[in-house]
């Protein structure tokens, strides 16, 4: 076997680099959504209120990011909006540093990306196996995101000895829906930054095969 050349391993050698270049900008600009994602949130999202109530776009990006990436970003973008609030922000003590990684990776459970070896397994079973439209899948994820928050802050209301009211559900119900439509009006900015498809496409299967 040839051995290679001082010019091919100095050509793989800037491959590699390159390789590591590229990944290291992906997480930068992931990072930068995160930190951007809080800051407006933090500083204008207050002054944008619909029936008193503050859609919540650290829910709406958890969700664009769960469609993009996954599970484990998921439960990573939940764990640093978690501690960040935490810091800044801790209304009940540890919720937010508890609430927001559980809810994202339980949420990416039903709405991440399916992998090539769940499709496989489906196609396998004479399934018809796609992943479904993603700005669908992102607003779902966020108001499932959101439904949980609501859930364990109406618990949280009613155990301190509050009683509650119609406005109580019918506010949660105006943060479920607003958050929805903030994660469908961010997701095509979010996704074109993070370097994925407006719109991908896939084969569409029928009964596990594959249509021309």
């Amino acid at each position: 076997m040839a051995r290679k050349s001082f010019g091919e391993h100095l050509r793989s050698f800037g491959r590699y680099l390159m390789e590591i270049f590229r990944a290291l900008r992906r997480l930068l600009r992931y990072f930068l959504v995160i930190l951007l994602s809080y800051l407006i949130q933090s500083c204008i999202m207050p002054y944008v209120k619909i029936g008193g109530v503050t859609p919540s776009l650290l829910f709406a990006v958890t969700g664009v990011i769960t469609v993009c990436y996954g599970r484990l970003r998921a439960y990573w973008t939940g764990g640093i909006f978690g501690i960040i609030l935490e810091i800044t922000k801790p209304p009940i003590t540890y919720m937010n540093l508890l609430l927001y990684p559980i809810a994202a990776a339980f949420c990416s459970v039903f709405f991440a990306d399916k992998s090539d070896k769940r499709l496989e397994t489906e196609r396998s079973l004479n399934k018809s196996a796609r992943n479904g439209n993603v700005y669908l899948r992102s607003a779902l994820c966020a108001g499932m995101n959101t439904l949980l928050y609501e859930i364990v802050n109406i618990t949280y209301i009613y155990l301190g000895g509050t009683e509650l009211t119609m406005d109580h559900f019918i506010r949660g119900g105006v943060d479920i829906l607003t958050t929805m439509v903030l994660a469908l009006l961010v997701a095509p900015l979010v996704r074109r930054y993070l370097g994925f498809a407006l719109m991908p496409t896939e084969n569409r299967t029928v009964q596990g095969r594959y249509l021309a």
